[in-house]
């Protein structure tokens, strides 16, 4: 429609460009002056079509002008006036026609260079005349020189005639166009202001029928292979099986199975060449016409993307020109979208999904839609890989390395730290000290026991001397009770150095900034873990919970060992839980195949992190894939249905 509608306007410009040339060149040849004898004998008009340049006016209408041709030719491509010498007896002049509807500096500045002039405005033609000389005087004196400047300067100025006519017809033709666009858009409007389909097509044949004058304007719409009328303007109802319904559904069929505009009578040749009706056959617009006896019908057909949606006919008493038909096949590639997705969206919703699962299925069947196809085999491929092929099954879970034996240092009696001599981290062997304590009351304590020993001894052999065997017993207790006190002192200093009680590593226990400080007895000051007989504890999301076994095996990757897995196997399911990013998590004791980690095991430390995978056994890799989707649903359907 869009071609159609340019190659009209071209036309149309073409001739009207033609027509206003030739009467701009007879007008100003012949009322030419004649200044010193000097005449005007011919005159041409080059001008430009579709990039090309034609001549469109020739004066007088016998003259031959190929050499004014050649001087036209000449000034086009300059850009600007010329004087030449054809022969004895002739001067050539000419001038170009700049497009002056380009309102650039460039288009009105005279000075400016011919290349600079057609870059900025263009040029529309160029104008050239044969001027005749006397025969008695010659080219070659001065005389004649101011007859020729007055010639060209008038040139110059008709040549401006020339040129404002042809920005007025521009100007014209913008303003049909701009009215027309204005007629469509508030047309569209109309149909766009409509919900449903019937409103719409209504709203478009009244107002057609309105402004275009006409009898009747019919809108039918495509249904399988045929047409069936929809609308009819003036008409709220109509009876199908009427014969001038009939005869306007096969006209609006044969127009559409042309795709193209059929017209009753034809326009002429040329006009014909324009819309691209050379060759259309009218054979039920024939039948039409003669049936209801009017003057001209017209049939439009609604294509959109290609597609036969529909068609409007229209038929009136007066002829159907050529703007209109323009006019009208630029609205209806407006409208026609806009109808089709009313059509569509008043459908009922089983329709509409119907409809959808068709169009769906013929972009898989039908031609073209490669990505969908490829997508499709795509997902089949993945579906029946996932239904036949299997794989392991796993559960992947937090994990831990803990220790499965851990000693604490605690504080031997209430004191002073007195030196740390090992941190967190630190390997220790068996006998190693840790810290020291504060020992110099209890060393005092020890020297007051025993000199009360030494006391008790003393009165002890003064008592059996002098046989008191009453004062003697007494004194044997007191004597015991301070054997006692001293030997809790010995054994308080002999552990007031903290020695470790196995090879290990110490887990927890920064003293360094307690030095001096106090400690009570019983308090915590070390945790101490042996290197062997390390442990994992796996956090197995709930919902896998009941997958896991005892005697299941997996693979260990450490956040510090990226690069290694180490073996392991589950050797306890415990009833303790944690809370962990919105779920719960049972925790899962492990073991770890020492035998199988060689030197590995010297760098694992408990507390270190990572990510375990405990294989489940062989299953469907597409039950795999789809486990907690499944299990989401079912648990959906338990809670919404029971």
């Amino acid at each position: 429609m869009q071609l159609a509608d340019n190659s009209s306007l071209a036309i149309q410009a073409w001739q009207e460009n033609t027509h206003g040339a030739q009467a701009w060149l007879t007008r100003h040849c012949e009322r030419a002056p004649t200044p010193e004898g000097v005449r005007v004998g011919e005159g041409v008009v080059l001008w430009q079509h579709e990039r090309q340049w034609l001549p469109v006016a020739l004066w007088p209408a016998q003259a031959k002008g190929s050499a004014l041709l050649t001087l036209a030719d000449d000034v086009r491509r300059a850009g600007r006036g010329m004087v030449t010498q054809l022969d004895e007896q002739h001067i050539g002049l000419g001038y170009p026609v700049r497009d002056v509807s380009h309102d650039d500096a460039g288009c009105n500045d005279r000075s400016t260079s011919g290349d600079a002039q057609r870059e900025a405005g263009g040029l529309l033609g160029a104008v050239a005349l044969r001027v005749v000389l006397p025969a008695d005087k010659p080219s070659s004196q001065g005389v004649l020189q101011p007859a020729l400047m007055a010639l060209m300067a008038r040139l110059e100025d008709g040549v401006a005639v020339l040129e404002r006519d042809a920005l007025q017809r521009h100007h014209r033709r913008i303003q049909r166009a701009q009215h027309e666009l204005a007629g469509h858009l508030e047309l569209l409007a109309a149909v766009l202001a409509e919900r449903q389909f019937v409103s719409a097509g209504m709203q478009l044949v009244t107002r057609l029928a309105v402004s275009l004058d006409a009898e009747r304007v019919t809108l039918g719409w495509r249904r399988g292979t045929s047409t069936r009328v929809v609308q009819v303007s003036h008409s709220a109802q109509f009876n199908r099986k009427m014969n001038r319904i009939r005869a306007t559904e096969a006209a609006m069929d044969e127009a559409i199975d042309q795709r193209a505009s059929v017209i009753l009578p034809r326009p002429d040749n040329q006009q014909q060449a324009a819309l691209g009706h050379g060759s259309v056959v009218s054979r039920a617009h024939a039948d039409l016409l003669s049936m209801t006896g009017g003057a001209a019908v017209l049939t439009l057909p609604c294509l959109d993307e290609a597609l036969p949606r529909g068609a409007i006919t229209i038929e009136r008493e007066q002829a159907i020109d050529h703007d209109e038909i323009i006019a009208l096949e630029s609205l209806m590639a407006l409208c026609t979208r806009t109808l089709e997705e009313k059509r569509l969206n008043d459908r009922a919703l089983p329709v509409k999904l119907f409809a959808a699962g068709g169009d769906q299925l013929a972009k898989v069947v039908g031609p073209g839609h490669l990505g969908v196809k490829l997508a499709l085999i795509l997902l089949a491929g993945g579906v029946a890989f996932g239904t036949l092929a299997t794989g392991t099954d796993s559960v992947a879970a937090d994990a831990t390395l803990e220790s499965r034996e851990q000693r604490i240092m605690a504080a031997p009696f209430r004191g002073y730290i007195e030196e740390i001599l090992v941190r967190p981290g630190d390997r220790v062997e068996a006998g190693q000290p840790l810290a020291l304590m504060d020992a110099r009351d209890l060393a005092l304590e020890r020297l007051q026991w025993q000199s009360e020993l030494a006391k008790f001894a003393g009165q002890e052999q003064e008592m059996r001397a002098m046989g008191d065997r009453a004062a003697l017993n007494v004194i044997a207790a007191q004597r015991d009770q301070a054997e006692a006190r001293l030997a809790l002192v010995e054994s308080r200093l002999a552990r007031a150095t903290l020695l470790a009680p196995f090879d290990g590593v110490l887990v927890s226990g920064d003293l360094t900034q307690r030095l001096g400080g106090s400690v009570e007895a019983g308090e915590e000051l070390y945790r101490i873990s042996p290197l062997e007989g390390l442990r994992v504890e796996l956090e197995v999301p709930e919902a896998r919970i009941n997958d896991i076994a005892v005697g299941q095996r997996g693979e260990l990757v450490l956040a510090a060992m990226t690069e290694a897995r180490l073996p392991l196997q589950i050797e306890r399911l415990t009833p303790q839980t944690r809370s962990a990013e919105g779920s719960s998590r049972f925790v899962v004791e492990a073991s770890l195949d020492e035998a199988a980690l060689g030197e590995r095991i010297q760098v694992l430390r408990p507390g270190m992190q990572g990510v375990g995978r405990i294989e489940i056994g062989e299953r469907r890799r597409l039950e795999i894939w789809t486990r907690e989707l499944v299990d989401w649903l079912r648990l959906s359907a338990w809670r919404w249905w029971g």
